[in-house]
């Protein structure tokens, strides 16, 4: 009998909502930093995506284990935005994650997320990414979020 794969969805990470641009999100920034970080990776300005308008970049990430992650960050506002990674797993999340709290974020404690799930039951509190953990503990977390509201 085959065992289900991990389940799947897209993360949404930004700044806390009363400091939204905390992470002072900037697209050429974030592009420079993605290729700086990540083996093969690439990144693309996108043309405008919806009907208000915002900056976004589109990027591709391999993760340690050979796995490609796609991405979207949106900059509706000087130094704000959401940074979406879709149909990853809780532990594909998590390495993500940790590298834009690690390494992208000014401080380790302004990188807050969501989900799909969350977002389609209605639930609109983003949780914190913690300041200090490993991936296997993010993408625990990860996972405990996923469960709560893949209803």
């Amino acid at each position: 009998m085959t065992q289900p794969g991990p389940r799947r969805t897209t993360f949404s990470f930004a700044a806390p909502i009363d400091d939204a641009a905390a992470l002072r999100l900037r697209l050429d920034d974030f592009a420079t930093r993605v290729v700086d970080g990540f083996t093969d990776s690439f990144t693309r300005v996108e043309p405008q995506l919806g009907p208000r308008p915002a900056d976004a970049l589109s990027f591709e990430v391999q993760l340690k284990d050979g796995t490609w992650v796609e991405g979207l960050v949106t900059n509706p506002c000087p130094e704000m935005g959401a940074i979406m990674v879709g149909k990853v797993s809780a532990s594909e999340a998590a390495e993500f994650a940790v590298w834009l709290r690690d390494s992208y974020a000014p401080a380790p404690d302004l990188v807050e997320f969501t989900t799909e799930f969350a977002m389609d039951v209605g639930e609109d509190t983003p949780w914190q990414v913690p300041a200090r953990c490993s991936v296997d503990e993010l993408a625990a977390l990860f996972q405990r979020h996923i469960d709560t509201f893949d209803r």
